[in-house]
């Protein structure tokens, strides 16, 4: 079950939640803050990004630098992860069994269809690549394990949210919608349109939504027992990737991936 305060973006204490520690909040929304290939980040910037003062950005970068957590570039002023960061989240993938019984038929799935996939888990309000495969088509977006992507316009996203009970679906939207006010009634449209499909299809599209060079289908499977939920996407670029293709071909066989996926991983 989802705990509300765990759809919240930022880091303020939740209310009347005595065991909220808001430094250690602080120090991971800083080390969640640094985004993949752009380099060190100075503590402007990384100030401007959480909403948090300067000075409190300083010390934290700091004591962070001190754990391992982070490197100090002297020369550019500005702070990156270390490999220390790895292991905050490979303990997560080494002991994920979804992700280690998808990964051989996801492989199989891209090598046979020639586009990548990518199973994604939630974080906030947007998805997490947990496991990637490539397919053989050099116009497939090459995005990594660890990329973030959008919940609300995305197809993996959109899968995601699909797949949840409607209480839990319900609240992270209202929390989609308060972010992007201005952006709300485009949002809503587009996922009201891949709700159809999904309770329709088993997937739901995106269509440029997104990014608009990027077309992708969307499927998800939930573990009943536990309410965990993952979702799978797959796609390409828009000038070869079109809707007719994922509708007929690509979208039907997703679904069948994540069919097989829940057969071998026992889920009720």
């Amino acid at each position: 079950m989802l705990e509300e305060e765990t759809f919240v973006e930022g880091i303020s204490a939740p209310d009347n939640n005595r065991h909220f520690v808001t430094s250690l909040a602080r120090g991971l929304e800083i080390l969640q803050t640094f985004r993949p290939g752009e380099g060190p980040v100075g503590n402007n910037e990384l100030a401007k990004r959480t909403k948090l003062p300067r000075s409190t950005v300083s010390r934290l970068t700091s004591t962070l630098m001190q754990l391992g957590y982070l490197t100090y570039r002297k020369s550019l002023g500005k702070y990156e992860p270390s490999p220390a960061v790895l292991s905050l989240g490979y303990t997560f993938l080494a002991n994920n069994k979804l992700r280690l019984l998808s990964r051989p038929l996801m492989r199989d799935f891209a090598a046979q269809i020639g586009l990548g996939v990518a199973m994604a888990t939630r974080v906030r309000l947007n998805m997490v690549y947990v496991e990637t495969a490539r397919g053989g088509d050099e116009s497939t977006l090459r995005l990594e394990t660890g990329s973030y992507l959008p919940i609300a316009t995305t197809a993996v996203g959109r899968a995601f949210l699909c797949k949840l009970v409607e209480s839990e679906r319900t609240l992270l939207l209202d929390h989609v919608r308060r972010k992007h006010l201005q952006d709300w009634p485009e949002i809503k449209k587009g996922f009201e349109a891949a709700q159809k499909d999904f309770a329709d299809f088993g997937y739901c599209l995106s269509m440029g939504e997104w990014q608009s060079v990027f077309h992708a289908v969307g499927t998800a499977t939930r573990d009943n027992s536990s309410g965990d939920v993952a979702a799978y996407n797959c796609g390409g670029s828009s000038y070869l990737v079109t809707e007719a293709r994922l509708r007929e071909d690509v979208g039907p066989r997703l679904v069948g991936l994540a069919r097989s996926i829940e057969v071998i991983c026992g889920i009720d």
